[in-house]
């Protein structure tokens, strides 16, 4: 066996001798680790986890031997050092891919031991839907299914977005009118009291905030590239304004001041407007990037056929920034499903506050109960986030990632 081949035995050793010191540290560090999980899961004789560890310490020291040799090689001709780079990266990766599995295998197997797991389970209606999960509500659990509105609306959209040559307003349409008639089958569970809650709760206050957020966006955008100053300042002062000042503070102003002004049994509406608002201006802003990131020879040349500057805008410049703001939209979109947990401080059971309630109720079981609530939160958020990236993947839309 040459020198290169000692990290067969010894992770690093081999690179030290050849003189990689990076490579032979980052061996050994990987090295110390896993033995490290080995030795921790010894004790629990023969396991899964025990199998992890020995088989992420098995590749670690075969990656460690191989990048080690490979890289023996360099400086031999140029073909040698460009084959030796690619080994050792190659080799790298896999070997912290698998220690990387096998924590996340222990972590797993700790997290399912905890004891709690049976308060989860009894306590799961209420997280997905809060109160109504009562008998008392029976009559009016019907409703729940205009959760499905929204998403036949949207599914819907998809597919007359992929037929050829349609425009832009069809599949708008359909999202629209998924939202509005899911919100009106909703309504008599959110006013005047809101017997809604939990994950449900969320995903309502998403839609309702977006049915308004998208079009006060899309115009407080549009008047911010006005030519006109005063309408500009207006969208800037909006912007600026709803930026600036954290959403907390917007939740509850509107819940405490808003009903004096609306009327009780407002406080839903109120904190609903005040998600909405918050979200257009974010959406203002993606809006005019899409806007500006034409060329300005777009616009020009639509003036010089005739056409107004409300035609410029509604039939050349919009259709074609909408395909560019799509991913960004989606991604604010995200941002505001998790934003909607902090309406649970003005007293709104959603997700996180019948996370919180529970807490209180049962205190043994409260780590628990919030990885039970992150989990929810992680499984929605990343459902968009792979929506987001297969939108900006498609064709047609500037600025995409593209593969080989």
């Amino acid at each position: 066996m040459n020198a290169a081949g000692l990290s067969f035995l010894v992770p690093g050793l081999g690179h030290l001798l050849t003189r990689q010191t990076s490579g032979g540290v980052k061996s050994a560090l990987l090295a110390t680790l896993t033995w490290t999980l080995v030795v921790r899961t010894l004790p629990g004789g023969f396991s899964v986890p025990l199998l992890l560890c020995l088989a992420a310490a098995l590749v670690v020291h075969a990656g460690a031997g191989l990048s080690a040799r490979s890289g023996a090689h360099r400086g031999e001709s140029a073909a040698a050092t460009r084959r030796a780079r690619a080994d050792q990266r190659r080799w790298s990766t896999l070997s912290s891919a698998a220690v990387v599995l096998a924590l996340l295998g222990l972590t797993v197997q700790w997290a399912l031991s905890l004891p709690g797991w049976s308060e989860i389970s009894r306590n799961l209606p209420f997280f997905l839907m809060g109160k109504l999960r009562s008998g008392e509500y029976d009559p009016l659990r019907w409703r729940l299914s205009g959760l499905l509105l929204p998403a036949l609306g949207l599914l819907l959209a998809w597919a007359l977005s992929r037929v050829r040559h349609m425009p832009v307003w069809p599949p708008a349409l359909s999202v629209a009118l998924g939202l509005v008639s899911g919100s009106a089958v909703l309504w008599p569970l959110l006013v005047p009291e809101t017997v809604l809650g939990g994950f449900a709760l969320s995903v309502v206050l998403t839609f309702l905030a977006l049915t308004l957020a998208v079009p006060l966006g899309l115009l407080a955008g549009i008047m911010r590239v006005s030519t006109l100053p005063v309408i500009r300042l207006i969208a800037t002062v909006y912007i600026d304004l709803f930026r600036a000042v954290p959403l907390i503070v917007w939740v509850f102003g509107a819940f405490l001041l808003l009903p004096y002004m609306l009327g009780t049994g407002t406080q839903f509406p109120s904190v609903v407007l005040a998600l909405a608002t918050f979200t257009g201006a974010y959406f203002a802003e993606i809006v005019r990037a899409g806007i500006q990131s034409l060329p300005q020879g777009q616009s020009e040349a639509a003036r010089s056929l005739g056409l107004t500057g409300t035609q410029t805008m509604l039939r050349v410049v919009l259709p074609q920034a909408l395909r560019r703001m799509v991913p960004p939209l989606l991604g604010q979109t995200i941002t505001l499903f998790k934003d909607t947990s902090l309406v649970s401080i003005v007293g709104m059971a959603e997700l996180a506050g019948t996370g919180r309630i529970t807490a209180n109720r049962l205190v043994s079981a409260t780590f628990e109960i919030y990885l039970a609530i992150s989990l929810l939160y992680f499984l929605v958020a990343s459902a968009l986030s792979v929506v987001a990236d297969r939108l900006e993947r498609a064709p047609g839309v500037p600025g995409r990632r593209r593969t080989l």
